[in-house]
């Protein structure tokens, strides 16, 4: 019997994906008949194992899994699809119901549990109650992002520490109209941020303007951010409001701040202590109502110890300072970026992409990311436009090198072609693992993150052996 046959392709409103697990093929038969008929797409595997090669490959909603199994059992397979997956659904089967498989079934993760025989009525019944809870998760999780999405595609994502240190300063300061500095490397998400605080603020629905004081002339950035009035100078034949004025009830984000002029500092330290503008050529001056934050790439200590950035100014904005990790201190946070990205340019670039492979995933885990998060979206973007599969693999990933201090490179790597150097950076990678899990193959797994099967095909590739690892020999 195949273990990746699908038995109904008929499309619902959510086209569920049910993986039914058990290692009796009248079970399956006739539990993927009954949940075929009532609409959803159904897999099959006759083991745990084949069970979690499948689920590694395609995304499904639920898990339908009997108890008793040789290898790895139901229990077993629930941990292991957990580990993988926060948000599928888990349904234990079994010919031994108690309340004791029902309590071992929910400390697993199972959303329920059903005895066999199984009655058709019931399955169907406790399928929907478990969809539908996993729906309402999924509602509820978009609830949260909204409060910190950062407009277009942007959003905060991370579980890290150093993250939820950074959103809990986020959540903090947005309904407390101060201004706050947001530092961190280019690409970590200091503007992704700065909207998430104006969109949980009272003025979220002012507008939210920025501008890069990098990126405009001096000449033009006063002009830009005060406005002018007519005749201030040549071609000036209209008044024009500036971006404090257009951003009268909202937020405006001065980027790069350490690179404003001093002149233009100094203007920016009048608005923030006394509330007013002066256009350019105007002689009056006119009350604004923003709130500021602000954002650097660079040190301002070393600004202000430089002369370049006014240490007034630096009072002004940081009241409250906000530092924005980068990825690479944030590793935890990488995968779940990657999946977030998939979702969300996937339909518009590559809408037959479900995810990434287990080898895709691991190379991206272990990329050092020196454009942070931005490098990361372009690179996740990059593999959607090459990718021909539904996974995104090893061979759609294009990473600009490999996370190894230069000090560590032999003088050769330096002239080695990609393939060359990402595969001796995978025996390096392996050998280290198995050497902690002591030539234990289960426990490298774990350490990788990757299944026990990906771990035995990374060795054969290396030429690399168990034995090898273990004490004593």
């Amino acid at each position: 019997m195949s273990t990746g046959s699908h038995y109904n392709d008929r499309r619902m409103d959510t086209c569920w994906n049910i993986l039914i697990v058990d290692d009796d093929p009248d079970t399956l038969r006739i539990c993927a008949r009954y949940l075929g008929d009532a609409g959803y797409r159904v897999s099959t595997a006759m083991s745990g194992q084949a069970a979690l090669a499948l689920f590694d490959k395609e995304v499904f909603h639920l898990v339908l899994t009997d108890m008793m199994m040789p290898g790895l059992d139901g229990l077993g397979l629930m941990r292991e699809v957990r580990k993988r997956s926060q948000r599928t659904a888990l349904i234990m089967m079994t010919a031994y119901a108690s309340i004791h498989t029902a309590v071992e079934a929910m400390r697993s993760g199972a959303a329920d549990y059903i005895p066999k025989p199984i009655n058709p009525e019931e399955l169907r019944i406790k399928i929907a109650k478990a969809l539908e809870q996993h729906s309402l998760k999924e509602e509820i999780e978009a609830l949260k992002r909204k409060a910190v999405r950062g407009g277009g595609s942007g959003e905060i994502i991370g579980g890290s520490a150093a993250m939820r240190k950074a959103l809990n300063l986020i959540a903090l300061v947005a309904a407390r109209d101060v201004p706050v500095m947001l530092t961190g490397e280019s690409g970590s998400g200091k503007e992704v941020a700065a909207r998430a605080i104006h969109n949980a603020s009272p003025r979220a629905q002012g507008p939210f303007i920025v501008i890069n004081c990098a990126a405009v002339p001096e000449t033009l950035l006063e002009s830009e951010l005060f406005g002018y009035v007519r005749g201030a100078f040549t071609g000036a034949f209209s008044p024009k409001k500036g971006l404090f004025e257009e951003a009268s009830g909202g937020t405006l984000l001065l980027d790069e701040i350490t690179d404003a002029p001093l002149s233009i500092q100094s203007k920016l330290l009048r608005v923030l202590q006394e509330g007013e503008i002066r256009r350019l050529g105007s002689t009056k001056d006119t009350r604004v109502n923003v709130r500021v934050l602000a954002a650097s790439n660079r040190g301002l200590r070393q600004a202000i110890a430089s002369g370049q950035f006014r240490e007034d100014l630096f009072y002004r904005l940081c009241v409250v300072t906000i530092a924005l990790p980068s990825l690479r201190e944030r590793p935890e946070d990488i995968l779940p970026l990657a999946d977030h990205f998939i979702r969300t340019h996937g339909p518009s670039i590559n809408a037959s992409i479900r995810g990434l492979s287990q080898e895709a995933r691991a190379k991206l885990a272990a990329y050092a990311w020196p454009g942070n998060v931005r490098e990361l979206e372009n690179c996740i973007k990059q593999a959607l436009v090459v990718a021909a599969g539904a996974m995104l693999t090893l061979d759609d990933i294009t990473l600009a090198d490999l996370p190894l201090q230069p000090e560590a490179l032999e003088a050769e790597t330096q002239a080695m072609v990609l393939a060359e150097a990402e595969k001796r950076f995978l025996r390096a990678y392996f050998e280290k693992v198995l050497n902690k899990a002591g030539g234990n193959v289960t426990e490298a797994a774990k350490i990788s993150g990757i299944s026990r099967k990906n771990v035995y095909e990374q060795m054969r590739r290396a030429g690399l052996k168990p034995n090898s690892f273990r004490s004593g020999t």
